[in-house]
Formats: C-alpha cells, structure tokens, sequence
C-alpha cells in the first residue's frame, strides 16, 4: 500500500486544522490554513468547501458565491456545493437566484432539502401555491427524525388554514 506524500500529508494536517480552527471559532486561522492549500492547489475540493462554507457562516455572501462557483466549476456535480450555494442567495435576500440554483436538484430522488427551501423561496416570491408543492415534495422524503420536520408541518397547516 502506498504511502501519502509528504505533501498530501502537510494539505491534510492544514485540512484538518482548518477544521479545528473553524470548529473553535478562529475563522480567521481557518480561512489562512485554507487559503495556504488553495495556493498549492486551487483545485482543492474540500478546501474550496470549506472555505466558501465559513465565508457564507460570516454572513460574508459574495465570496461565499464565488468560492462555491468555483467548486462547481471544478466538480459540476456536487450537489452539497449547488444546495450551499443556493442557500448562500437565499440568505443574501436572491430568492430567484436561489431557486434556479436549487432546480437541478428538485429531480433528484429522495432529496428534501432542496425542496424545503425552494419552499420558503417561493412564500418570499408570494408564491404560496408553489411553495406547497415544494413543502409537500419535501414532506414526502424527509425522514421523520429529521429537525426540520416540525417546521415543515407547520408550514402545511398554515398554508392550509390560510386557503
């Protein structure tokens, strides 16, 4: 079995304390360690996460959209990347930019979240007739432990009361 390089080793001891550093609240130590990875290798998927991820927890939207661009632009797949994305224009007030980020991953089978959100999107757009299709789309696959399952009930209710 091979052994990691010397380099692999170093990006993975930077990767992970990167993730102490943001774990502990050092964003700012976080986003060196990363950065330094980025410089050697601006490929670096998980780096490129994790950086565009902190960007987005420090309210810090336009770079978090960049740095998650990216990442699709390095793995067009990703769907952790589009859904962040796209909670990174929900969050920034885009809620159509939003939806259309999400879209391709409404066809996914199995997926809520993504349905959840474009949920809350669409009542932002006052769009409440499809915003329950996307709640009740999400109903249909959220696990019954999920944290989130409450508020989605509650959501319907409203919705239904309000019809």
């Amino acid at each position: 079995m091979d052994r990691p390089s010397k380099t692999d080793q170093t990006v993975t001891d930077k990767v992970q304390a990167a993730t102490r550093h943001a774990r502990d609240g050092r964003f700012d130590e976080a986003i060196t360690a990363l950065k330094e990875i980025l410089a050697e290798d601006p490929r670096h998927e998980i780096s490129r996460g994790m950086l565009a991820a902190i960007y987005l927890q420090l309210g810090m939207h336009e770079k978090a959209c960049a740095h998650f661009e990216q990442l699709l632009e390095i793995n067009p797949g990703n769907p952790l990347a589009r859904f962040q994305l796209g909670m990174a224009h929900f969050s920034a007030g885009e809620a159509e930019r939003a939806i259309a980020t999400w879209e391709d991953l409404l066809a996914q089978e199995g997926e809520f979240m993504a349905h959840f959100h474009t949920g809350l999107a669409l009542l932002q757009l006052a769009q409440p007739e499809r915003a329950r299709e996307m709640f009740e789309a999400a109903k249909l696959a959220m696990p019954a432990s999920h944290p989130l399952l409450p508020q989605l009930e509650a959501l319907l209710a409203g919705q239904q009361g309000g019809q």
